[in-house]
């Protein structure tokens, strides 16, 4: 059993526990376990929820209990809280005695007083939490002032309406004529509503989180150090990689480039050209005696002048022609200029 002597205070995931077993139908809202929804039915048959939220102190801090659904009940106030004498009173100097089965028990007093019947029960008995001091608003010492104290350690209502029809005449008067002494009892009476409650819960977990968040700093200064170490060493390396690559290629496409090719073609052209035209001056001049000879050897190079030109002229016409649009046979020309015999 939790909670038992020498086995240690129970945490606060023991209550959350304890209470998913008493309640099969539970639901936990968030990781933490700390907001759990307990499904439930009216009497008039419509369904709700009581919502039971953990703070981060608990059980040093009381349980706060609100329904899901808005509901007119006169234990429920307009934010949805459901005010029970049990769960207010939580942390009132017994927190070593509050065991899981506590909270159980809290619970199911919360759900027996939204089930009442009779509506007139169910005020009977949240008036009597109220004046229990579950709801109640207990002023400071100066909170009257100079005249004789505003509350008196007297118990209020947490509605403004209430708190100051709790007030004597003689009370009321005092914080009519001291300014400051009104203002300290309102501060006072604000600190005991739902919402300021709300908000201080809001307070601790965002206080939690600021912790968590600055003891994460030392890690990140790690990391990015890691960071700078894997750039100084690993980047400068694979970058001297790349400039060689792209250095090498580079020098192939300046040798084996489309610009280069075509140049060389245009170099051969010229040069079949030069040597049909050599061939037939040597014949005017004599230097070729044989006609034949002369016919063979000038089909032979005005054929080789042909050939290269016609690689030359498609060669520029994949130049100007875009690569959509390019027919495959051009590249086949390219790539048989690229292995024309030397």
């Amino acid at each position: 059993m939790l909670g038992v002597a020498g086995a240690g205070p129970p945490r606060r995931r023991d209550y959350a526990d304890e209470l998913t077993r008493a309640f099969p139908a539970a639901q936990l809202v968030n990781a933490e376990g700390s907001v759990i929804d307990l499904p439930f039915q009216l009497p008039n048959g419509r369904p709700t929820a009581l919502r039971v939220s953990l703070p981060s102190h608990f059980p040093q801090d009381h349980p706060v209990l609100c329904v899901v659904v808005p509901l007119q009940h006169p234990a429920v106030d307009t934010t949805g809280r459901v005010h029970l004498r049990a769960a207010d009173q939580w942390g009132s100097g017994t927190t070593s005695r509050r065991l899981p089965a506590d909270l159980v028990a809290v619970v199911r007093e919360a759900m027996a007083l939204l089930n009442a019947s009779d509506p007139s029960a169910a005020a009977a008995a949240a008036a009597a939490s109220a004046a229990a001091g579950g709801n109640a608003w207990q002023p400071g010492p100066g909170a009257g002032g100079g005249a004789g104290g505003a509350g008196g350690g007297g118990a209020g209502p947490t509605d403004p309406e209430g708190f100051l029809e709790s007030l004597s005449t003689s009370q009321l008067e005092a914080l009519l004529c001291d300014e400051e002494a009104l203002r300290k009892a309102a501060a006072q009476w604000l600190q005991e509503t739902p919402a300021a409650r709300a908000l201080e819960d809001v307070r601790r977990q965002n206080k939690q989180l600021a912790t968590a968040n600055l003891s994460l700093s030392r890690s990140i200064d790690e990391a990015r150090g890691h960071v700078a170490i894997v750039r100084s060493g690993e980047y400068a390396a694979m970058r001297s990689l790349f400039e060689d690559l792209f250095n090498r290629q580079k020098a192939i496409i300046t040798k084996m480039g489309p610009d280069a090719l075509l140049a060389r073609l245009r170099q051969e052209v010229d040069e079949s050209d030069a040597a049909s035209d050599e061939l037939l001056e040597r014949f005017q001049s004599g230097s070729i005696s044989s006609l034949e000879a002369f016919v063979d050897a000038y089909v032979a190079a005005r054929e080789a002048f042909h050939m290269v030109d016609l690689k030359r002229q498609a060669a520029e016409h994949h130049r100007m022609v875009p690569d959509d649009l390019m027919p495959v046979w051009s590249r086949e020309a390219v790539a048989a200029a690229l292995g024309h015999g030397r």
